[in-house]
């Protein structure tokens, strides 16, 4: 499907997340991230301030397409063009999450960062993506606004927002924590 004001795909797989990201808001002059995402999640980017009936209609419009063959269970990354506002950002979680039902909303804790992320999973999403690591280094100085997580600090965090943690394994399936 074609958003018919900005000419590009309203949501994308893949390495093309950041070029439909890019396409959808050109014209509005804001910057899109480099961020790519893993093969099959799907993108669906938002931008602070946008007008609430366009977000309205290309979620209309996904959640159709969604339903014409794509997996409902698919992962889907709202992706933030530009900078992440909280509340805006929480707002586009909850109206995704009521759009499509049954999909699997994804924070990406490397953008949102893990307070907003764990916000999100109160406000529709399921699962979480982010760089884990073996041990981390306290977070001060230039290492304060670091993203990452080890694996038990995000299995604690989705443990608090009332889930039962697992990892997504390479093979499709999911291992518990």
């Amino acid at each position: 499907m074609k958003n018919p004001d900005a000419s590009a795909d309203i949501f994308s797989t893949g390495r093309k997340a950041l070029a439909a990201a890019r396409a959808a808001f050109e014209g509005r002059g804001l910057y899109v991230s480099a961020h790519t995402l893993p093969a099959g999640f799907v993108c669906v980017p938002y931008t602070f301030g946008e007008p609430e009936e366009d977000r309205r209609e290309r979620l209309a419009a996904l959640a159709a397409s969604l339903g014409e063959g794509k997996s409902q269970t698919q992962p889907m990354v709202p992706t933030p063009v530009g900078e992440a506002q909280g509340l805006d950002t929480i707002q586009f979680f909850a109206a995704c999450r009521m759009a499509c039902p049954s999909a699997h909303l994804v924070v990406d804790l490397e953008l949102l960062g893990h307070k907003l992320g764990q916000l999100c999973l109160s406000f529709g999403a399921d699962e979480i993506m982010g760089p884990i690591v073996n041990q981390r280094a306290l977070r001060l100085g230039e290492r304060a606004s670091s993203n990452e997580l080890t694996r038990e600090e995000a299995a604690q965090l989705l443990r608090a927002s009332g889930f039962a943690p697992c990892e997504r394994l390479a093979e499709g399936k999911a291992r518990a924590l």
